[in-house]
């Protein structure tokens, strides 16, 4: 049984658009910071380039899963992204999330906490703040995501290359045995 649309198209191309709106939220977002950012030093301007780097990979991975030529290495770069989206926490001072398109982020902080959005990002890095806190969170929707295009990737790619083994393996026995 299928969890997704029929049409392997459009499930792509739901999927690219998230990733690009996302993206650009995200550098959108990322700029909004570093207008409100007084001082910069090297620990900002770290997490600001790995904020940019994570907003820019999410677009990259959108556009290549988009087009029809380059979507092997889209499903490939988009797993990588949704992985990246998968774990989000706050621990001893130390912190990461990053969402960008959509998420369910199911987890702890504080209390069993729920967060849902749609067309947003999220970007949220500390490297060793006072910050005494404890979350840790799961994205539910980059689960489902990752899925989905582990499914695609399977019936594109390695569904094709077993019917062409199942064929030679045919073919090679019929050449072997003719009389069969």
């Amino acid at each position: 049984m299928k969890f997704r649309i029929k049409n392997t198209k459009i499930t792509t191309s739901i999927i690219s658009w998230i990733e690009i709106i996302g993206g650009i939220a995200g550098i959108g977002l990322l700029i909004r910071l570093l207008m409100r950012t007084q001082t910069i030093n090297g620990p900002i301007l770290l997490i600001l380039l790995i904020g940019i780097f994570l907003s820019v990979f999410s677009i990259v991975s959108g556009r290549y899963l988009a087009a029809q030529k380059t979507v092997k290495l889209g499903l490939i770069l988009s797993v990588i992204n949704f992985f990246l989206q998968l774990v989000s926490f706050k621990i001893g001072g130390y912190a990461y999330e990053f969402t960008s398109g959509i998420n369910l982020l199911v987890g702890f902080e504080n209390a069993l906490k729920f967060n849902f959005g749609i067309i947003t990002s999220t970007f949220n890095m500390s490297i060793n703040t006072d910050d005494p806190d404890f979350a840790i969170k799961i994205n539910v929707i980059a689960i489902i995501i990752i899925w989905l295009l582990a499914d695609i990737f399977d019936e594109l790619f390695l569904k094709k290359a077993e019917s062409i083994e199942n064929i030679a393996n045919e073919i090679e026995s019929t050449a072997a045995n003719p009389l069969e």
